[in-house]
């Protein structure tokens, strides 16, 4: 069904067009599915792409993981560039790099750091920092540490253990 294995070892291509190019136990499952290389990458959803890396999941329609370790692209057209055990659900949801971090929302995103989160609302941004949380509609942490942006279209620019809570907060 013109699915392609370039080489490496053990991997498979098995839909419709699919392609893996290299590396080892790496599966394009999904039409028109592409794994680059790597260890243990899966692109499960259907025009799903893992450029390589290790235990790596593209499970949502046109959905991208670029590299790095653990991370899973769940969402329809969410992306994750690298990193460490990161997680894009929401549709359209990125999270670029760093470790832990989780876009949930549609059109969330989570520009690095570790453990900041984006989810509760669209379009919803953490740049960066530690355990930074973005929860309502357009909010955004810019980074710092523990800070909270849970109000509609609410701001918190950094600093530690922050909350901005109403509409429009900073």
């Amino acid at each position: 069904a013109y699915a392609t294995v370039g080489g490496g070892g053990i991997n498979e291509a098995s839909a419709y067009a699919s392609t893996v190019g290299g590396g080892t136990y790496n599966t394009a499952s999904g039409i028109q599915s592409t794994v680059g290389g790597g260890t243990r990458n899966d692109a499960i959803g259907q025009r799903s792409t893992v450029g390589g890396g290790f235990y790596n999941d593209a499970i949502g329609i046109q959905s991208t993981v670029s590299g790095g370790e653990e991370n899973k692209a769940i969402g329809e057209e969410s992306t994750i560039g690298g990193g460490y055990k990161n997680t894009a659900s929401g549709q359209r949801s990125t999270v670029a790099g760093g470790d832990n971090n989780t876009a949930s929302s549609n059109g969330a995103t989570v520009g690095g750091g570790t453990s900041n989160t984006a989810d509760g609302g669209d379009y919803s941004t953490v740049a960066g920092g530690t355990t930074n949380k973005a929860s309502d509609q357009r909010s955004t942490v810019s980074g710092g540490g523990g800070n909270t942006a849970s109000g509609n279209r609410s701001t918190v620019s950094g600093g530690g253990i922050n909350t901005a809570s109403g509409q429009n907060a900073t």
